[in-house]
């Protein structure tokens, strides 16, 4: 948690913060999924990763699911 809050204190307000990843199967080299979430701070020291890794965790989720 503190990583966290030492990135949180570094963002200020507009700050453009994106997480991208990838969902390769096991013994794949195929991505399954490919995805970035993006999200602008409204104001100093917001806390936006914490929301899209929330998100990239569901759409993940939901990925996995469909099986």
């Amino acid at each position: 948690m503190s990583q966290l809050t030492g990135f949180n204190s570094q963002i200020k307000t507009k700050d453009d913060v994106t997480v991208q990843y990838q969902l390769v199967a096991t013994g794949q080299s195929a991505r399954r999924l490919q995805n970035a979430q993006q999200s602008k701070a409204k104001s100093d020291g917001e806390d936006v990763l914490t929301r899209l890794i929330q998100l990239a965790a569901t759409t993940v989720l939901t990925e996995v699911r469909k099986k």
